[in-house]
């Protein structure tokens, strides 16, 4: 089966049986779920080996609850505990002119060596792989009559991004009322991307798709799916984690500062947003200024994107984190910055000042 045929399968129809299947497993949920377990079967169809994500958890006093699961619904497998030796590091585009860096929190791992980083908070999110289609959803679904809304990523090879757009947009509109096509998106610049709309209805589906070059002449395609009253709420969030992807590219090894710089941020801040320094004490400077909201809000945050900025690509001494972050307390807020500086002395990243800027 050609790559455009296994596209159709994914976002524009699916196996009958396999409808079927799902559908007495879940309860039906009209078209956004036959979306989804079409998706299923193209990666059944293209996947073919397994992909295991790898996650740096928060602190123990932060971890996140166990997931809520609709019944008839088979619970998310627990994520695998992270290896110390099995992270990979990378230098981004341009080499040593690194600038603002992003380092994200998942990595999974592609039998084919096409893996990608993505933020998920895992107090409000639970993200499962199933035959190569990761799904991102909420650990307090909707009520069963509501339309299906989730984050959905998998990937195509031998597929460019426009060509995989040009496809998808052809299949869904047959299934939706509009579909509209941009060059590219806001959230991810320089990427192919269209949005769907059945309509104007408060419970009216909407779907939103970025096409994203793996580097290796394939493409990712994520899928964000929710009804039209939850646009500033979850398609927001999903927005944000979206603005996160990453694809990484496996043959750039990143320096062992860069190693440590990011093993001591991602301790720092879910620490920081937490309100609980108690597990990091050995990485705050003498006299270090270490302040954030003051209270906890670690299991309200979506996390956009981590940018590091360096005063020095080769040696640095001192860096900038920015964690671009939403609270989700209120509809349409907007983005704060949890922003920490780091100083380096004999081979060890210190926090010498923290705050939260607007």
């Amino acid at each position: 089966m050609k790559n455009q045929e296994r596209l159709f399968l994914a976002i524009g129809g699916a196996d009958p049986e396999l409808i079927a299947r799902s559908e007495r497993r879940r309860g039906s949920r009209g078209l956004g779920y036959i979306v989804a377990a079409a998706a299923c079967l193209a990666l059944v169809l293209i996947a073919g080996g397994g992909i295991f994500p790898r996650t740096t958890p928060p602190p123990s006093t932060t971890r996140a609850p166990a997931a809520t699961v609709e019944p008839g619904t088979v619970p998310p497998p627990e994520t695998e505990k992270p290896d110390p030796d099995g992270w990979r590091f990378f230098l981004p585009e341009g080499g040593s002119e690194i600038g603002a860096l992003r380092l994200l929190s998942y990595a999974p791992q592609s039998a084919e060596a096409v893996d990608f980083l993505i933020y998920v908070n895992e107090e409000q999110y639970a993200i499962r792989e199933e035959k190569g289609l990761y799904s991102i959803r909420s650990t307090n679904p909707l009520p069963e009559d509501f339309p299906e809304c989730g984050l959905d990523i998998f990937h195509l090879s031998a597929v460019s991004p426009e060509e995989a757009r040009n496809t998808a947009a052809e299949a869904l509109a047959d299934r939706y009322k509009t579909v509209s096509l941009e060059d590219e998106s806001a959230v991810l610049p320089k990427n192919p991307y269209l949005r769907a709309s059945a309509g104007v209805d408060w419970n009216s589906e909407q779907a939103e798709l970025w096409f994203v070059d793996d580097g290796q002449g394939g493409t990712f395609v994520l899928t964000a799916r929710y009804f039209l009253e939850a646009e500033e709420g979850l398609g927001t969030q999903f927005r944000d984690m979206v603005s996160s992807f990453r694809v990484v590219p496996l043959d750039r090894i990143a320096h062992e500062w860069m190693r440590s710089l990011y093993e001591t941020a991602e301790r720092l801040f879910p620490a920081l947003l937490s309100n609980d320094l108690s597990g990091v004490s050995d990485l705050l400077a003498e006299d270090a200024d270490a302040d954030a909201y003051g209270e906890n809000v670690w299991e309200y945050v979506t996390i956009a994107s981590v940018d590091y900025t360096l005063d020095n690509d080769k040696d640095p001494a001192s860096a900038t984190v920015s964690v671009k972050h939403r609270l989700n307390l209120e509809e349409g807020e907007s983005y704060n910055y949890l922003t920490m500086e780091l100083t380096r002395q004999d081979g060890q990243w210190k926090l010498a000042w923290s705050g939260i800027e607007k």
